[in-house]
């Protein structure tokens, strides 16, 4: 003889198949009609009012067909990511951020550079070459 006390899996069982059998007779359903909506055998339903065991398979198919699914996924809330997956998260982030630039380029974007412009070569060089050409010691 198996002892029920609150909350052991025996009980818990149970009170599980009093409820689902509950929810069968308030929408006016026999097993039959139940197992035949859930897609279960009229066995399966009996077994499960009475309390006994079942795949959990089966408990998702007449949860289901007594539209109560969404309640039995409740019971146990979604977890937020890991600390491993936040750390990564976290760590790619920092990878894509925009590196600041060490100097402030001279060219905007739709300006001509220094060197679109006519004047900075000859025009009878071969190789475009600046006009004045950087010498030694010639910044002091």
């Amino acid at each position: 003889m198996v002892k029920y006390t609150p909350f052991s899996d025996e009980a818990v069982l149970v009170e599980f198949g009093k409820r689902i059998a509950g929810y069968r007779l308030n929408n006016n359903w026999t097993q039959a009609e139940l197992a035949n909506r859930a897609g279960v055998s009229k066995s399966t339903v009996e077994h499960i009012e009475k309390g006994q065991s079942t795949q959990l398979l089966n408990m998702v198919k007449i949860l289901r067909a007594l539209g109560l699914l969404n309640q039995f996924i409740s019971i146990v809330p979604e977890l937020g990511p890991s600390p491993m997956e936040l750390l990564m998260q976290s760590k790619n982030q920092q990878k894509n951020k925009r590196k600041r630039a060490s100097k402030p380029r001279n060219n905007t974007q739709g300006q001509a550079s220094s060197f679109d412009s006519p004047n900075d070569f000859s025009e009878t060089s071969i190789a475009a070459e600046p006009k004045s050409k950087w010498v030694w010691d010639e910044d002091k």
